[in-house]
């Protein structure tokens, strides 16, 4: 090798090492995205809240009475919501001025095909996640393990549809199934590694606003998630896979109800 080949190899070599270096420590920003901001911004929103309202008694000398348990769950829905959007506009910004946005917005359009598996998905989701509730039941002792929604009043269907149907179905899809995937791909990892660790990532992050047990019912849908978006390299199927899981309360399940009752997943009421 002459001394000129050798001086390019070493330029190629610092070169690699550099953007080794640089996708990395991107990636420590992009990790604080998705496995921090949005429950964490949640959490501080909630905090604020309870601090605003003691400060409020307290500036008009009233007893300080902390919210109740009703309240508080109102409280960390709301700002979940707000510090989802705030991290979703926040990958938008950044990844628009480093050119990157195609990576992770990865949306395409809906084929016979990705129709066909969302559906597939969603049923395989849908009646499995009453069988793994039941089963961790079995295991952690007590009653069944259900999902219990309130749907009285209209406040709280919106609050639902604009969460649960709106909110989390999109920006989650951007969060894990984008990001989190476009980063890991980055830095290396196989499609393999990316669909584990991912499923664990999301139903690790869905324990603070749901509990145990169906943090764990989150990681098998996030195995069907992650599954379909390295599958067909798009975020779309697994968009509508999401949006119909968290459609269930209305309209898919009264439908069961109506018109095929014996094919009720059971564990919603």
């Amino acid at each position: 090798m002459s001394q000129g080949d050798g001086l390019s190899a070493t330029i190629k070599s610092d070169e690699n090492t550099g953007l080794q270096v640089a996708a990395f420590a991107g990636g420590r920003r992009e990790g604080m995205l998705v496995l921090v901001a949005p429950v964490g911004l949640a959490i501080i929103l909630t905090a604020s809240v309870v601090l605003l309202i003691a400060g409020w008694q307290i500036a008009r000398g009233l007893p300080i009475e902390m919210p109740t348990k009703v309240n508080l769950q109102l409280f960390g829905t709301l700002s979940y919501l707000i510090g989802i959007w705030i991290d979703v506009a926040a990958v938008w910004f950044w990844l628009s001025r480093r050119g990157l946005l195609r990576d992770v917005f990865v949306f395409r359009g809906l084929t016979r095909p990705v129709v066909a598996a969302s559906l597939v998905g969603f049923v395989i989701a849908t009646y499995g996640a009453p069988l793994m509730t039941q089963w961790l039941s079995g295991v952690v002792g007590g009653g069944p393990t259900q999902a219990r929604i309130d749907f009285h009043g209209a406040h709280a269907n919106a609050i639902y549809v604009l969460l649960f149907m709106i909110t989390a179905p999109l920006c989650e899809e951007i969060l894990y199934r984008g990001l989190l995937v476009a980063w890991l791909r980055r830095v290396g990892w196989s499609d393999a590694a990316i669909w584990l660790a991912g499923s664990l990532i999301f139903g690790a992050n869905h324990f603070i606003p749901l509990g145990l047990a169906w943090s764990v019912v989150m990681v098998g849908l996030g195995a069907i998630l992650f599954a379909m978006r390295l599958w067909y390299d798009s975020l779309t199927p697994a968009w509508l896979t999401h949006f119909l899981f968290n459609a269930q309360p209305f309209p898919i399940l009264p439908l069961i109800n109506r018109f095929a009752p014996a094919l009720h997943p059971g564990y919603l009421s």
